[in-house]
């Protein structure tokens, strides 16, 4: 990163992101290994931690704009993926204290927590299941929109929030799950 911050001179816009890991989809926190659990904590919220230590500093007097993509399951819990939703949760935390923090910079600090995501990761997830269009019926029956978002919703959430178009809106967390976490 020290590298990477000698190349920029006047950051005006970083954009966290981190998917799951294996080690997310264990049933109970008693099952899952301690190494397992501080993998999970490291690559979901210790390594936007680390980039916002790093990049804040270059952000120019004018300020800037971070956006982190945290998950749904960051404000609401999934038994089988408990440790993945503390990892979220405490990302979105992390992020709504640096808004306050770092207002007096004019350093904007906001959160897009994403719904099932037509990805890689999960069309994979669906292929594994016994019967893949029955899982995918079920999974986009639990969105109120009853189907799952394009990579390219959530990355117009990010953008707008990165954009000039909000630039009073810091330490704020937008769902773009369709209707999953207005239950």
């Amino acid at each position: 990163m020290r590298s990477l911050g000698a190349l920029t001179a006047n950051l005006d816009f970083s954009r966290q992101a981190a998917g799951p890991t294996a080690a997310a989809s264990v049933a109970w926190p008693t099952e899952m290994a301690y190494d397992d659990a501080k993998n999970v904590l490291h690559s979901n919220l210790l390594s936007a931690f680390l980039v916002m230590k790093h990049f804040a500093p270059l952000m120019p007097t004018a300020g800037g704009s971070f956006v982190c993509v945290s998950s749904r399951l960051g404000m609401v819990a999934k038994p089988e993926e408990v440790m993945y939703s503390a990892a979220k949760g405490g990302l979105i935390m992390l992020n709504k204290g640096a808004a306050i923090e770092w207002a007096p910079r004019n350093i904007r600090v906001n959160v897009v927590t994403p719904g099932p995501t037509a990805t890689p990761i999960i069309d994979a997830s669906i292929r594994r299941s016994p019967d893949p269009e029955a899982y995918r019926r079920e999974r986009e029956a639990q969105i109120p929109l009853h189907r799952l978002a394009t990579p390219e919703e959530v990355a117009d959430a990010v953008l707008f929030l990165a954009s000039s178009e909000s630039t009073y809106i810091t330490g704020a967390v937008l769902p773009v799950d369709g209707g999953y976490t207005a239950f």
